[in-house]
């Protein structure tokens, strides 16, 4: 399903929900026909489709981390234009071991790997026609997870959702070192920047701090104290 979503200073943002595990896959226009894509899950038809029928061709495919149902497009887009894939490098092992968690799921799906895949560093920055697209990183769900900056979005994968918690309980995921990377990031979360998250809805960052109870209660942080902040 495709669903505009907002607008990040530089082009609009659609939504792209599907796959037989679903997640959202976003596409953000960059001027003159084109786009970049953060986060791609199982369905890469869907997501051409709604490319299609944006006139939209992509410059680039940015992933939040290695999960299949983030990073599972990846391939299908660098093959079909031949464009980078942008994937922090400690979530590269976990990348390639996606048709293994997919059998370990009983999940049908399989998927391809990148050719090449682009190793970036926590706080590593990336030119996205004029404006710069940011890593930043916010370890815990897994090793490489970021949340990616670009204008006033921040496209938060499974480290931060508009509602509840992103907990998986998949090996590899360490919640306290997710909470303190949460609690890291927690002054980005502005009434002007927009949180697009890998599940779910999107909102403001003051209304996630103000809102999201599930995810204050596992930081440790008071609702009351963070609704006054948010409205000062």
């Amino acid at each position: 399903m495709l669903a505009p979503v907002g607008h990040w200073g530089g082009g609009d943002v659609w939504r792209v929900t599907s796959g037989e595990f679903p997640s959202n896959a976003y596409i953000c226009g960059i001027g003159d026909g084109r786009c970049v894509l953060i986060d791609g899950g199982l369905d890469p038809a869907a997501i051409d489709a709604a490319m299609q029928e944006l006139a939209l061709t992509p410059t680039a495919v940015f992933c939040t981390h290695g999960h299949f149902d983030h990073a599972g497009s990846a391939a299908f887009f660098q093959k079909k234009h031949g464009v980078p894939v942008y994937l922090h490098g400690a979530d590269r092992k976990l990348l390639k071991a996606s048709n293994f968690l997919l059998m370990a799921f009983k999940l049908a799906s399989r998927i391809e790997q990148p050719t090449e895949v682009t190793a970036v560093a926590s706080g590593e920055s990336i030119d996205v026609a004029g404006h710069a697209l940011t890593f930043h990183g916010a370890p815990g769900h897994t090793p490489g997870s970021c949340i990616i900056e670009l204008g006033s979005a921040l496209f938060t994968g499974d480290t931060i959702y508009t509602r509840g918690v992103g907990l998986s309980h998949l090996p590899g995921e360490q919640p306290e070192i997710l909470k303190q990377s949460i609690l890291a990031l927690w002054p980005m979360l502005t009434a002007e920047r927009i949180v697009y998250p890998g599940h779910g809805g999107c909102a403001s960052g003051a209304e996630v701090r103000a809102t999201n109870r599930a995810l204050l209660e596992f930081l440790g942080l008071s609702h009351s104290t963070e609704t006054k902040a948010v409205e000062l």
